[in-house]
């Protein structure tokens, strides 16, 4: 177990109420509060309820017998429709529900596997702590049923243990460096007999790792002996176009089926004003609960966790720390970066109480004003589910795959083909990555000495190498995607971006290496940047109340030259960075022209609209990439990885949707000493836009090769799918 983690039944105790908890929640408001300001901004409830059960569930007597026993609950529609499409082989996924549809998915591989013995199944886990806590529930039912199932996870300290057992839990990485990696040695066996693929938590695969989870699909359904695909069953959080995603992430149409006919009981939703110390106010929070008799997760960006842990200490019992919510009474949010289909789980997930920590980012300000102003709406819950804007084929990571899978098994003529990768697989040779084998029959495999083509692999990274981040004892801490690398993680900056909690230390170009230290989260810090942007081709072009409006594909050069720094009560200053850091990339953007100029100082024009995308995606701020031509007055999107996130091509049909709400958010961060100016130059060009002549429909127009913006730029590198750039 990870330090600061703990034993979880798979249901909480029932016997601690709601009226409990926010009594203790009430208590630590007034211990923590200053004078008659209260750190508890609101508290509301969610009402029960009630589900429905169904009265027979078709699967064996033993397994319903030892699943009534573990869980003490019926069965219910969701679990006999998606039972009834696992049989037809037709993919399923089960949306909403928390805990309720993990449990299901257990179910289902158990059953498929109790008839089919000597078959296996993969449940695929987003992070290393999901992959612990589905292990142990599996276990749990193993034992309950008094089975021969043997149950592994592909990591750790029962590796091994894998090897032969009939249900394997695995993290992308593992199922990429270790299971496909090595099928043809200590997996064998498993892929032979492999008839089940379960997905949990699908909505963490947004933007480029959409494409990462396509591809390791693929590989995965290759190395599988028979001519029937594997059985595929998904969970997530609702999510708007997940049934489009999916299809396109799988190739194959699925049955999307609500998990909504599981008893819920009434939860108490909290908004809690975290200050400056947002994670050292968690940990007060949840050892606070604690006292009162409650365990409690703490729910946090990946970079966050360590920290938390480092502040509860190895020895708490009754408290745990992850970046997805798991079972407990009192479920923590370490604010709105955490995002709306998390926060929607963590209501779902048989717990209590929910509380939200708000603290300075832009959306956070944004979520405090709109809950004073009307108590009875929080944006993340009430507002429609958010979108799952993906990106299944991005150029860079197909190539990557592309690679790895020639060297499982040669490709051949017909799977490209198929694949419609002939365009890649051709600039792989040219680049002399993949050869054709010389026997009759065309197929590719890599060249040797061409290096390790298994490194490097990140779900939010395209194709390119790593970055490692260490603190200041030489420790690992996580890794971090390398265009958040390239623009937020220059030395000095505060991370995460625009909330703080570790300085970099140091960074190494060379190695994509940071050193980072805890420091005081109050501090933020935000980079200063020179863009040139010039366009490769626009693929549409329409008019945005009377402005011209396109997307295609660009490339930018970007140098960031300084960063602006702000502590709590000190006015903020801006830092000189040398040498200045350089990077090129290219990517699809969305780009207006704006009807006035704006201000365009350290090119922080723009990034209320990211921060809106935030909120209405499953993306995060900082996937997309503003960058504004003063010469053309016009403001360009970009996609933050090479090749693409998909947020480009969504940005061009939903701009308007999302105009109001960036308005909005720069509105709210006028007061912000760190943002002010942003606030200011985004209100400028926005309500230009807002104001503007509203057209009845979009008019579209083919358009041909055309020519970019101009601004002030710096040199830098490019990465060229099927490349080492």
């Amino acid at each position: 177990m990870n330090p600061g983690a703990y034993y979880i039944p798979y249901a909480v105790d029932r016997r601690l109420q709601m009226a409990d908890l926010i009594e203790a929640l009430q208590n630590l408001a007034r211990q923590r509060g200053r004078g008659d300001a209260s750190p508890l901004l609101s508290l509301r409830t969610l009402p029960e309820r009630e589900g429905a059960r169904i009265s027979h569930l078709s699967i064996s007597q033993r397994l319903s017998q030892a699943w009534i026993s573990l869980t003490g609950q019926p069965f219910r529609q969701h679990q006999s429709l998606s039972l009834s499409a696992m049989r037809r082989g037709e993919p399923f996924a089960l949306i909403g529900g928390g805990s309720a549809t993990r449990q299901t998915l257990h179910l289902l591989a158990f059953e498929l596997l109790r008839g089919e013995t000597q078959s296996t199944a993969l449940l695929l886990v987003p992070d290393a702590d999901g992959v612990e806590m589905h292990r142990g529930e599996l276990e749990r039912l193993t034992t309950a049923l008094d089975a021969q199932l043997r149950v592994a996870a592909a990591e750790g300290s029962g590796l091994r243990a894998a090897f032969g057992a009939h249900i394997v839990v695995a993290s992308p990485s593992s199922l990429h460096d270790r299971l496909l990696r090595h099928h043809d040695r200590a997996w064998q066996g498993f892929w032979s007999r492999l008839q089940l693929v379960l997905i949990a938590d699908a909505h963490c695969y947004g933007g480029v790792a959409a494409g990462h989870l396509s591809a390791l699909l693929l590989r995965a359904q290759r190395l599988v002996s028979n001519d029937s695909l594997p059985f595929l069953g998904v969970s997530m959080a609702d999510a708007q176009d997940a049934s489009e995603t999916l299809s396109d992430v799988t190739g194959r149409p699925w049955r999307l089926i609500p998990v909504d006919d599981v008893p819920r009981p009434a939860v108490g939703l909290a908004l809690w004003c975290a200050g400056d110390n947002r994670a050292r106010e968690a940990a007060a929070l949840a050892l606070g609960m604690q006292r009162a008799g409650a365990s409690a997760h703490i729910v946090c960006l990946p970079l966050e966790v360590p920290m938390l842990r480092s502040l509860l200490g190895s020895n708490v019992v009754g408290v745990s720390v992850g970046a997805n919510p798991q079972s407990a009474h009192v479920q923590i949010m370490m604010g709105a970066a955490c995002g709306a289909a998390i926060l929607q789980q963590a209501v779902d997930n048989d717990s209590r109480l929910v509380i939200l920590l708000l603290g300075d980012d832009p959306a956070e300000r944004l979520i405090t004003r709109l809950c004073a102003c009307d108590p009875a709406h929080l944006p993340l819950i009430d507002d429609p589910p958010p979108v799952w804007v993906a990106a299944p084929s991005n150029a860079y990571v197909v190539a990557q795959h592309l690679i790895c899978a020639a060297s499982e098994r040669p490709i051949s003529a017909v799977e490209v083909d198929a694949w419609q990768v002939n365009s890649i697989v051709a600039r792989l040779e040219t680049h002399q990555q993949l050869s054709l084998l010389p026997e009759v029959g065309r197929a590719w495999q890599p060249l040797p000495g061409g290096g390790d083509p298994y490194e490097g692999f990140d779900l939010h990274a395209a194709g390119a190498a790593l970055p490692m981040i260490f603190d200041d004892q030489g420790r690992i801490v996580a890794t971090l995607d390398p265009s958040a690398f390239d623009r937020w993680a220059f030395p000095g900056a505060a991370l995460p971006p625009l909330r703080g909690g570790y300085r970099v230390v140091s960074r190494d170009e060379t190695d994509l290496k940071l050193t980072i230290r805890s420091v005081s989260e109050g501090r933020r810090t935000f980079p200063l940047r020179h863009c040139t942007v010039r366009v490769r081709d626009c693929r549409e072009r329409r008019t945005l109340r009377g402005q011209e409006m396109a997307w295609g594909r660009v490339m930018v050069d970007e140098e960031i030259y300084g960063y602006r720094e702000v502590s709590p009560g000190d006015a903020p200053v801006d830092r000189a960075l040398v040498p200045a850091l350089t990077t090129t990339w290219s990517a699809p953007a969305t780009w207006v022209d704006l009807p006035v100029a704006v201000g365009e100082t350290g090119q922080l024009v723009g990034w209320s609209l990211a921060v809106a995308v935030a909120i209405r995606t499953l993306l995060t701020f900082t996937d997309a990439v503003p960058a504004y031509d003063a010469d053309a007055r016009r403001i360009y999107f970009v996609d933050a990885q090479p090749g693409g996130n998909g947020l480009a091509a969504w940005l061009y049909e939903h701009i308007e949707e999302l105009l109001p709400l960036a308005y909005d958010i720069a509105l709210d961060c006028r007061s912000d000493p760190l943002l002010d100016s942003l606030a200011r130059a985004d209100m400028d060009w926005l309500l230009g836009l807002l104001g503007g002549v509203a057209v009845p429909a979009p008019t579209r127009q083919p358009v041909e090769q055309g020519a970019g913006g101009r601004g002030q730029g710096a040199g830098g590198r490019e990465q060229e799918a099927g490349g080492r750039g």
